[in-house]
């Protein structure tokens, strides 16, 4: 059983590129990061030369692909760098799901750079001067750990736990809270 297609058949320079960039971004999030060449082409609908004629290469393509996500997270940061609480469950937690896949299947890391963690640790610079580097960091990093790992498992925990969609809503609501009260994210 192969992988589905992307709808719609792309056609042009821009429009392949795109659509592999997102095939390879849902792919990963869907199979991990060991997808084939032909795979990725297959599922954006286009043939897999494409791949070596606009990116080089496979491993090309991925960090490509994982620079639009983290271009696409990096616009959700507000005006003064801060992450909105809830970045890592949106579009159905698929920054998250690919940071997972690719920090646990990958011998190097893919992405060529993480500029949400400085714009944020700059913001809480500028927001709370009287906090050390020290305490900077374990906000940064334990509020990451929640977001990121609410938004992988969230699905599966409030399956086993039977959880309805109310009770589901409050939980994420309350996830989202932790997560800017340990952030320092200011309320909006």
């Amino acid at each position: 059983m192969g992988t589905p297609q992307l709808t719609d058949k792309p056609v042009g320079r821009d429009a392949v590129v795109t659509a592999l960039k997102t095939a390879t971004t849902e792919l990963i999030v869907k199979k991990g990061t060991n997808v084939s060449v032909r795979e990725i082409a297959g599922h954006a609908g286009v043939n897999h030369g494409l791949i070596h004629t606009y990116f080089g290469s496979k491993d090309n393509l991925v960090t490509a692909a994982l620079d639009d996500l983290n271009e696409r997270a990096t616009n959700d940061l507000d005006a003064e760098g801060f992450p909105p609480p809830d970045l890592a469950s949106r579009r159905g937690g698929e920054l998250a799901k690919v940071i997972a896949r690719v920090q646990l299947e990958a011998a190097q890391n893919l992405f060529s750079e993480h500029p949400i963690m400085g714009r944020w640790r700059d913001a809480l610079v500028r927001s709370q001067p009287d906090l050390t580097t020290e305490e900077i960091d374990l906000m940064i990093i334990t509020s990451s750990a929640l977001g990121l790992g609410w938004a992988v498992f969230a699905e599966h925990l409030s399956r086993l736990n039977g959880l309805d969609d109310e009770r589901r809503t409050a939980l994420d609501e309350h996830i989202t809270g932790l997560v800017a009260e340990l952030g320092g994210i200011p309320a909006n």
